[in-house]
Order: C-alpha cells, then structure tokens, then sequence
C-alpha cells in the first residue's frame, strides 16, 4: 500500500502536463540533424564540403532552405579536388536550389596562399562562383590590410574587387604613374 501511494505521487509531478505540450504543424515540417557533412558537386565533380554540427531543413518554405547555426565550415576545391579556399561562420542559410548561401557572423574566408577575408556578412552565388557582401570586409594580403564596405571576389580569392576601399592598397612595380 505505501508502495503504490509513492509510485502514484512521482506520476502526478509534471508528468502529464509535459506530455500534453502540443508542437505546432510548421514545427513538425522542419528537419534537424547533428553532425553534418554536405558535399556539393557538379557534373559528378565535388565543388564543396560542408560540415556542420546541427542544421535545420525546411522543405516547405518558398524557397526551401536549410539554417545552420552552430558553427559552419567549408571547403571550395578546384578541378583537381585540390583545397582552393576555406570558409567558418557562425551562421549560414543554404539554399539547395541554386546552391546557395548567405553566411553571417564571424565571416572568415582563407584561400591557399593565406589570402584571408573576414566579414560579418557574406554570400556565395554558385552560379557565378562568386562571394559578394554588401557590409564591412577586411582584407589581409602578405603584408597589408586593405578595408570596404562591399566586395565581390571570386572562391580562391585571386580576385577581388572592394568598393569603398581605404587602408594599404597594394601596387606592383611599374604600375604607378610618373609622378611628374
């Protein structure tokens, strides 16, 4: 008899009132999983990896997405399936789709030779093969800094074009112009 009467009082403590909780239908619509590799490709050629400690995917949303918000890394590769750039972040939203992505927060891209962008904001077009940002960008090259407020540039970061530049801006010899 006194065994049953505990049993009976650990049942009525929040028992059944967390087991009536409903979850929404939305809710219900979103994927989650932990641990995540993503390998993106092309004709049969691997163009990136993502890895991923949690992501959340939301078939039903226009258009269809996946967030990632517990660290992102990325790897671009060339046509060799040699490392061409690296990409972390905080945070992410990928578009399977077009294979897109808008990355934010603590935004650093490395390219091979150590090349590095950090920004806040970033977006991959990987129909152009291009990022763009439209915020803040830092850029480190060997020795000097340059700073913008957007950029686009291309994975391997050979290539960049920043718009509002101030800072070191780096000039080979011989083209700076006569100065008289």
């Amino acid at each position: 008899m006194a065994f049953s009467f505990l049993l009976l009082g650990a049942c009525g403590q929040g028992g059944v009132s967390q087991s009536d909780k409903v979850v929404s239908e939305e809710a219900l619509k979103i994927d989650r999983a932990d641990s995540v590799t993503l390998i993106i490709s092309k004709d049969g050629q691997t163009k990136a990896r993502l890895r991923t400690k949690e992501f959340e995917q939301n078939d039903n949303a226009k258009p269809p997405y996946l967030d990632i918000n517990h660290n992102l890394f990325v790897e671009f590769y060339n046509d060799s399936m040699a490392v061409e750039s690296t990409l972390s972040a905080k945070t992410a939203r990928f578009y399977p789709g077009n294979n897109n992505f808008l990355v934010q927060d603590s935004v650093v891209v490395i390219n091979k030779s150590g090349d590095t962008l950090k920004t806040q904001q970033l977006v991959w077009n990987n129909k152009l093969q291009k990022f763009f940002s439209e915020v803040p960008v830092q850029i480190i090259r060997g020795g000097s800094v340059s700073y913008g407020t957007g950029m686009e540039a291309n994975k391997d970061l050979s290539w960049i074009r920043i718009f509002q530049q101030r800072g070191t801006v780096p000039v080979e010899k011989g083209q700076m112009p006569d100065t008289e």
